[in-house]
């Protein structure tokens, strides 16, 4: 399904206008099996992207005046490339999610938990229209089964209510990794019918609004009808109950954006209660970090941990900026005093280059080696934390200040992000320099960072 739409994918820019070692198993083919929910399967089906020459499309942007850091304005120079190189190389279910969501937040906040206007969503000719977005997402679902889709309806929020359970796209046998794609698909809804009115908009096959609303519901449900705990918890797997610490930016992040979209408490509190369980599953406490996969990889993986806390992020900037703040006010406080502490695990773990291990608590071999994509998923996260609960992390700056500077000196002059693990644990998800390595969500992450740090203004 997704793979007839890489070459596409490949134009989407053109569309913008102006923590132990992991336990070892008991033998490869073991190991492919329970490789990552969207990995090895769709990689082997997926066709080669061809090389090009890319043309920097997306528009340059401006820094906060107020973050007194050369290696920032360096990061907002480069980063419209950066975001290039992204789009170049994403094409499995969680790398579309955190790439939409990415480009989202550096080029539309007021369509993110973290800067949403409801005048913005609300609006029937909105001056920016997130046309990029609109049209990965669109390519995405170019291969997705529309039939049975109903006529256009102005009551979106109805077509939540689906009883056709099927993921937006193909899961490779996860569960929860379609989800990540929700929001953009939800946002394509919205403005699909404004985006087709238009002229010269680098645009193509577009569905109508309620035809992506219904395609959302249709997600909703597949979360719904997918193994679950006996305490309710949502699997990240579809044929067994399994639980992986990425989940955490997939599953609960979808509710609570579908939840502030269309004034849900009920979306907005069942994606808070996803996020604990997942939390109090995977924490070991005495570390205050958190395990990867609940059984077999049950290390504590950096970029892992960088999904719980990027997720719960989104999570509590969702519920802030809805009318249903002070419902959950306790049970907020309480995933956020939680993710503090795992803050200070991993932060005080950084070495001297600024960067964190791969398993954080590593001592030899590749667990031990530092990775760049998980050190930019908990720097990015400790960001927005810092606008939502300085309270509890502003002690953790200078870290993160550290771990940002890291980060940004492992871009190389390509713009690609180095030292940066597989994302696809083929043998491990771990670093494999010789293989010259490029993380999707590694290079989108850059972008979440980027964001992150502007909207902190420090």
């Amino acid at each position: 399904m997704l793979a007839a739409a890489l070459p596409l994918l490949l134009q989407l820019a053109a569309a913008v206008p102006s923590l132990a070692i992991a336990l070892p198993l008991a033998d490869a083919s073991r190991q492919q099996d329970l490789a990552r929910a969207a990995g090895d399967a769709v990689n082997r089906l997926a066709p080669v992207v061809p090389s090009h020459t890319k043309a920097h499309t997306l528009p340059s942007l401006s820094y906060a005046p107020g973050v007194n850091e050369p290696l920032y304005i360096q990061l907002t120079r480069s980063l419209p490339a950066i975001l290039d190189n992204a789009i170049e190389i994403t094409k499995h279910s969680w790398e579309l999610g955190t790439l939409t969501e990415v480009l989202l937040e550096v080029y539309n906040p007021e369509l993110t938990p973290f800067g949403f206007l409801p005048s913005a969503w609300n609006s029937s000719a909105h001056p920016n229209l997130p046309l990029t977005v609109v049209n990965i997402t669109a390519q995405a679902l170019s291969a997705y089964d529309f039939s049975g889709a109903p006529g256009d309806t102005a009551d979106h929020a109805t077509l939540l209510s689906s009883s056709s359970p099927r993921p937006l796209v193909d899961g490779a046998g996860s569960l929860g990794d379609p989800a990540s794609l929700g929001p953009a698909a939800w946002i394509t809804a919205n403005y699909a019918d404004q985006v087709r009115r238009l002229n010269d908009t680098g645009v193509s096959g577009l569905q109508s609004d309620s035809a992506y609303a219904w395609a959302v519901g249709n997600q909703l449900a597949a979360l719904h009808a997918g193994p679950h705990s006996d305490n309710g918890t949502i699997s990240q797997r579809e044929s067994e109950f399994q639980l992986w610490s990425d989940m955490g930016y997939m599953i609960p992040p979808f509710l609570a954006y579908l939840g502030l979209t269309t004034n849900n408490a009920t979306l907005l509190g069942e994606a808070l209660r996803q996020w604990s369980l997942e939390s109090s599953a995977l924490l070991d406490p005495q570390a205050n970090l958190y395990r990867h996969v609940h059984y077999f990889d049950t290390g504590f993986w950096l970029t892992g941990n960088g999904w719980m806390l990027s997720g719960l992020a989104r999570v509590l900037a969702a519920i802030a900026k809805s009318p249903y703040a002070a419902q959950f006010k306790d049970e907020a406080d309480a995933a956020a005093r939680t993710a503090a502490k795992v803050f200070a695990a991993l932060l005080n773990s950084i070495d001297d280059a600024g960067l964190i291990a791969t398993y954080v608590g590593a001592t030899d071999g590749a667990h031990a080696l530092t990775d760049s994509t998980g050190t930019t998923a908990v720097v990015g996260a400790y960001y927005r934390f810092l606008v939502l609960r300085p309270d509890l992390v502003k002690d953790l700056k200078p870290k993160a200040d550290a771990a940002f500077r890291g980060v940004v000196a492992k871009i190389n002059s390509d713009n690609w992000l180095t030292a940066v693990v597989d994302p696809q644990g083929t043998n491990g998800f771990i670093r494999n320099d010789a293989a010259n390595t490029r993380s999707p969500e590694g290079q989108s992450l850059l972008g979440a960072l980027w964001a992150a740090r502007t909207a902190a203004g420090q």
